[in-house]
């Protein structure tokens, strides 16, 4: 839908100037258009090549037209940005294309030509091949189409990213690389918060509406939190409508730590046993409670007595409502008690 939605903006941008502008000749028109389109990115002195029905190409198109050309460069890469948006639920328009490549500074001449071959316009190339700048901003010069490439930082969560792409068919013969949904999230978040932009957070809104419980949280909610961004991810989750699913995913990875939480409480012989088939370990944040005749065991903030997880047979979530304190600490309780295992050095006291 995102895709038709650009053809008909461009065509309905196209009859608009036609009749705004019949006095200019046919390349003044094409010169227009593209400084319409492409506005601060426009070339100097471009004038498009094509026809105007190939002007009115989306970005989808030109990503496979790219996909090509790394594919035969030997060159890994993924889409990000306003299409994989598109493409994951947010239903809108985008002006361009971006993409992140997987390459060596060496190897950006050769990827150039390869690119200016295929009848792309592509500046700046030694700023980019020496580092100065990170990002290749190509013109398809018959569609006055553009795309931001951008190299891939070398680090661990980039390596992540490519590892976690997605691939979409377009065609029998065609498909291109997403960005993971979740990382996509990750990333608008992140962009949201330097540029102050409410695109990205309507797009985050958008793909978590659209793919709600096939999304990964815990995933989300771990490099949220490396990125300082866990309370952006808890305000768009809400306002989305999908805390309850995030919150049961944590709840379902976290019930393990609290089981080995209570265990280790037992053989402290640290629990109580208010009554018959309730069995309590208290620590010093949490209470945790089995209740062997209702099958069901809980997790209480201790000050406020406040429930954050119920569980039932097997540990099969009933409820969950954690706070982001709540998550940190079962965090920390988790790491806490992978170090007691045997052959670790034991660290402070930290009960729950």
């Amino acid at each position: 839908m995102g895709a038709q939605l650009t053809r008909s903006a461009r065509q309905f941008s196209l009859n608009c100037f036609h009749q705004r502008f019949k006095q200019l000749t046919p390349p003044q028109f094409a010169r227009k258009m593209a400084e319409v389109w492409l506005q601060e990115y426009c070339p100097p002195n471009y004038v498009p090549g094509g026809s105007e029905v190939s002007w009115i190409q989306d970005s989808i198109q030109l990503a496979a037209d790219l996909h090509s050309i790394f594919e035969a460069q030997g060159i890994p890469y993924y889409v990000t940005g306003g299409v994989a948006a598109i493409a994951y639920g947010e239903s809108r328009t985008t002006q361009d294309l971006d993409m992140v490549l997987s390459v060596p500074r060496a190897a950006i001449p050769a990827l150039a030509a390869a690119l200016e071959q295929a009848g792309f316009y592509v500046p700046g190339v030694d700023d980019v091949a020496s580092g100065r700048i990170k990002t290749l901003q190509v013109t398809q010069i018959d569609t006055i189409s553009r795309a931001d490439l951008v190299i891939a930082d070398v680090n661990p969560y980039e390596q992540l990213k490519f590892e976690r792409r997605q691939t979409y068919r377009l065609t029998d013969s065609t498909s291109v690389y997403l960005a993971s949904p979740e990382d996509l999230v990750v990333n608008k978040l992140r962009w949201g918060r330097q540029s102050q932009s409410e695109k990205q957070w309507r797009d985050v809104l958008g793909v978590l509406k659209a793919q709600q419980g096939d999304l990964d949280y815990e995933y989300m909610h771990r490099w949220a939190a490396e990125f300082d961004l866990a309370e952006a991810l808890e305000q768009v989750t809400l306002e989305a409508g999908v805390r309850e699913i995030a919150d049961r995913q944590w709840a379902t990875a976290t019930y393990a730590v609290m089981r080995r939480a209570f265990v280790l409480a037992q053989e402290r012989d640290r629990t109580t046993q208010p009554s018959s088939g309730v069995e309590v370990a208290e620590g010093n944040q949490y209470v945790l409670i089995q209740d062997s005749a209702r099958q069901m065991f809980a997790v209480v903030v201790k000050l406020g007595d406040r429930a954050i997880a119920q569980f039932g047979p097997q540990g099969t979530v009933l409820a969950a409502s954690p706070s982001l304190a709540d998550r940190r600490e079962w965090a920390a309780i988790g790491q806490h008690l992978d170090n007691k295992s045997p052959g670790s050095t034991t660290p402070k006291n930290q009960d729950s």
